[in-house]
């Protein structure tokens, strides 16, 4: 048999809610690796906060790849290099940022390093208690942005049910060229639309010459549901969206904090 790759959500999904990879999972994956095969970290965060996690939990050891922005950036951690690397265009922050910005919903970007904030607000000090990574507020935002980002991402903290109908109103006014997901109630994810975690799938298992019928995918969230479709299985966590379970050939049986995802990885290594 040939190499096998699973690629994982981080929140909610290979990480515990305190976001630590417990000792069960990790053998897990020492396991899936012995095998010769794949790891690939297929986040929403920015690719700085993906390497970031794959190097605290030693998983940098590994053969590991990270993906990062909803599939926007591919990354060879081997080699430094991007395999594969999506942007949005000026003229669509500038769309986007107006209809955040006039609806009262904070907005940044990313730099390959740091944040690009619209300001220095309740909202940005509330996501990067997850993403660790310096601000640069652009109080003109987005006049600042010195190249085009992976990503985008709306937050809000309180009446978030507003935020996917934001989301369809950036979409319909870029005509279609970026896509608009929650990742969870308080953030929008605005990338490419020829990103996507599902195509991030598809683009480095050519690139790996691995069968899409030796692909898996777990994860809980809106975003996830293109990777999981897409995979050969997909996996949703107990603990994930109803939306994101219909989807799934596989339900686990524990959630993220009990070792979910342990049994499978070992049972398919």
């Amino acid at each position: 048999m040939g190499k096998k790759i699973f690629f994982f959500d981080l929140d909610e999904t290979l990480l515990t809610t305190d976001k630590k990879l417990s000792p069960g999972t990790y053998e897990a994956l020492k396991v899936w690796n012995s095998k010769g095969n794949i790891i690939a970290i297929n986040s929403g965060r920015p690719m700085a906060s993906v390497v970031a996690t794959i190097k605290e939990h030693g998983l940098d050891a590994f053969n590991t790849y990270a993906i990062g922005f909803d599939g926007a950036q591919i990354k060879d951690l081997h080699t430094g290099q991007d395999i594969i690397r999506k942007t949005v265009s000026f003229n669509d922050c500038i769309i986007a940022s107006k209809i955040l910005k006039e609806a009262h919903t904070h907005i940044h970007a990313y730099s390959d390093d740091s944040i690009l904030s619209c300001a220095d607000d309740e909202e940005i000090r509330f996501y990067t208690r997850t993403v660790k990574l310096p601000i640069k507020v652009l109080p003109d935002f987005p006049t600042g942005i010195e190249t085009p980002p992976c990503k985008l991402l709306g937050v809000r903290i309180t009446e978030t049910e507003t935020l996917p109908a934001l989301g369809d109103k950036v979409y319909e006014a870029c005509d279609g060229r970026v896509t608009c997901l929650m990742s969870n109630p308080h953030l929008l994810e605005i990338f490419p639309s020829s990103a996507g975690k599902g195509t991030a799938l598809k683009e480095l298992a050519s690139s790996l010459d691995v069968d899409i019928k030796d692909t898996f995918a777990a994860g809980d969230a809106p975003n996830d549901i293109s990777m999981i479709e897409e995979a050969g299985c997909g996996i949703a966590m107990i603990n994930g969206d109803p939306e994101v379970k219909a989807v799934a050939d596989v339900i686990t049986k524990n959630d993220n904090n009990h070792d979910g995802l342990a049994d499978i990885i070992i049972a398919n290594a």
